[in-house]
């Protein structure tokens, strides 16, 4: 541990010694090839340092540009503001290489826990030397030897935080005084003030290329990327804990606060090859998708709104559940909620929703927005219910070759291949729709091959969570123990993985027609008593494989390498699972 935080300290001096540039300046150098129509453009190697232009919240904008290559290998942003370092909107066919970007003040924190107090529901932080002294309240509890998050770690929402004298940052948290303890380390994440989240914004764009672009920190997610065409590619890509700020002695523990790289809401997936994923604070990877509920009909006309973002297209397709009918827009508005006689049963039922509730559409009420459509077609949908869109789930991702060492999940709501990626610690590779009984969901096809998974769900228990699998790919109902009917996945393919370890069941499959699991090999799982992830759903995590609500399941070639104490049986059939062939052997 002395050796490398002597490294770390050694690269960040080398860093500071290097003459900074200001951000001014690599402004001005992307401005001027843009307004050049240049094709390519090469930025001159170093530090480059500064806020947003006066008045602004982004470092550095990149807008409406085709066809234009940036190199910029050796070259690293410091933005001295915890707000969005780079905004990419409206382009196409543009590349960015080798940019490294990291922020000073950095938007976290870290340090000693030095005192708990778990009949106050508190505990103090001494912060690092080096590192800033700010009540950033998202906590997470680190252990000293692994600077990884500590095995069996609660969840530690909503917590509160103040600024002690002597360098000291209290929190206020049930979960965290009750877990915690003296010599531990804790990293703390937070928003700040008057600032915009997220290090690296794509949106509205079409074929984006990230190659080589590193993320040391940023005050929420590392890359993000949503709307218009997509079909981006993310390669060679870190989102990684960068050097110690200067002054510090301890090597950051944190890379970024929330989730590493989140992308949706585009026609064309995101091919994320090659890249390494460390320490980020939330989700490593995700594809994130949301429904539309119907306000308002009249005819082949519809006002929907979204619990997201309002993120339909002229051509889009809309659906309520795989296989059922499909409607094309033919024209959309955005129009004010209040400008629309929507009817008063749906008012009130907006009015009354709760918090994580179907009817829960904070872009529509009280006062938002809704999409006012034209389809192609006549459709049975009526007023209060649910559809999605085909043409804005992220369709055809590719997650392969990647290095993820990161508690977070590896999170699908679209269809896509997972393969040939190793990860370390997580919570889970997890498919799911995540959307609120009965909000429509449909997933075709997703197939999670050749991964090394190791030591899944060691943190953050969660009782009230179907993800109960090193695998998991579920869909809940609104009874709240129950899971959807097969059809909301259409084929599920897992094969040639390797999950070794961890704390519960190895797969977890429910609301699939079509399923096959195949030649995995499930290494030393449940040596240790399983935790209660998916109690609420009455999963059984001494199972190697649990199963409900699926159609056609096929089990062939799968293994069960030295399985512990812990099992039950291998193969677990709950409810509505009747047609499965095959099973595990043992070894």
């Amino acid at each position: 541990m002395k050796l490398l935080i002597a490294v770390l300290l050694l690269v960040s001096l080398q860093a500071a010694a290097a003459p900074s540039r200001p951000m001014s300046e690599l402004r001005q150098i992307v401005s001027d090839a843009i307004a050049a129509k240049a094709t390519r453009l090469v930025i001159p190697p170093g530090e480059y340092r500064g806020a947003p232009e006066k008045g602004g919240r982004i470092h550095l904008a990149i807008r409406s540009v085709s066809d234009l290559e940036i190199v910029a290998d050796g070259v690293t942003m410091i933005c001295t503001q915890t707000t969005r370092a780079i905004d990419i909107r409206d382009c196409s066919n543009l590349t960015l290489r080798g940019l490294t970007v990291d922020y000073d003040p950095l938007p976290f924190t870290q340090g000693e826990i030095v005192t708990v107090n778990p009949a106050e529901n508190w505990l103090d932080v001494k912060i690092h030397a080096g590192y800033p002294v700010e009540p950033f309240n998202r906590i997470d509890i680190v252990d000293r030897q692994t600077r990884y998050r500590k095995q069996g770690k609660p969840y530690m929402w909503g917590a509160t935080a103040a600024v002690r004298p002597a360098g000291v940052v209290r929190v206020t948290s049930h979960a965290a005084a009750g877990f915690a303890q003296v010599g531990d380390l804790a990293s703390l994440g937070g928003y700040g003030v008057n600032v915009i989240p997220h290090a690296v914004v794509v949106d509205d764009s079409t074929r984006v290329t990230l190659r080589n672009v590193t993320v040391h920190a940023s005050n929420c997610m590392g890359i993000i990327a949503s709307g218009g065409q997509g079909g981006h590619t993310f390669a060679a890509c870190r989102i990684v804990p960068g050097p110690p700020p200067p002054g510090a002695t301890e090597p950051r523990i944190l890379s970024v606060c929330a989730d590493a790289i989140l992308t949706g809401t585009m026609l064309k997936g995101v091919l994320t090859e090659g890249c390494e994923i460390r320490d980020a604070g939330d989700d490593s990877w995700s594809v994130q998708s949301s429904d539309y509920v119907i306000l308002k009909r009249e005819g082949r006309t519809l006002w929907l709104a979204s619990r997201d973002a309002l993120a339909l297209k002229n051509g889009d397709r809309l659906q309520a559940a795989l296989g059922g009918p499909v409607a094309t827009l033919r024209d959309r508005a955005v129009v004010r909620t209040k400008d629309t006689a929507i009817p008063a049963a749906i008012m009130e039922k907006l009015g009354s929703a709760g918090r994580w509730g179907y009817w829960r559409l904070s872009q529509a009420f009280p006062d938002g927005s809704v999409c006012k459509v034209a389809l192609d077609a006549d459709v049975p949908w009526k007023e209060g219910d649910s559809v999605y869109d085909i043409d804005a789930q992220g369709n055809g991702f590719v997650f392969r070759n990647n290095i993820v060492r990161s508690s977070g999940r590896i999170l699908i709501k679209a269809s896509g291949l997972i393969e040939n990626n190793r990860i370390e610690g997580p919570f889970a590779i997890s498919v799911s729709p995540e959307a609120p009984y009965p909000a429509a969901a449909g997933i075709a096809e997703v197939v999670i091959r050749n991964n090394t998974i190791i030591d899944a769900h060691m943190f953050n228990p969660f009782w009230d969570s179907p993800q109960a699998g090193a695998i998991s790919v579920t869909s809940e109902d609104d009874a709240g123990k129950q899971f959807r009917p097969a059809g909301v996945f259409g084929k599920i393919v897992i094969e040639n993985n390797t999950i070794e370890g961890g704390n519960g069941a190895g797969i977890v499959v429910t609301s699939a027609g079509e399923v096959a699991i195949r030649g995995n090999g499930l290494v030393r799982l449940l040596h240790i008593p399983p935790n209660n992830t998916g109690g609420k759903y009455q999963i059984d995590n001494h199972a190697a494989v649990w199963l409900a609500q699926c159609g056609h399941v096929v089990l062939n070639g799968n293994e069960l390498v030295t399985p512990g104490p812990e099992m039950s049986q291998s193969v677990v059939r709950g409810p509505g699972v009747s047609n499965v062939e095959g099973d595990f052997s043992k070894k």
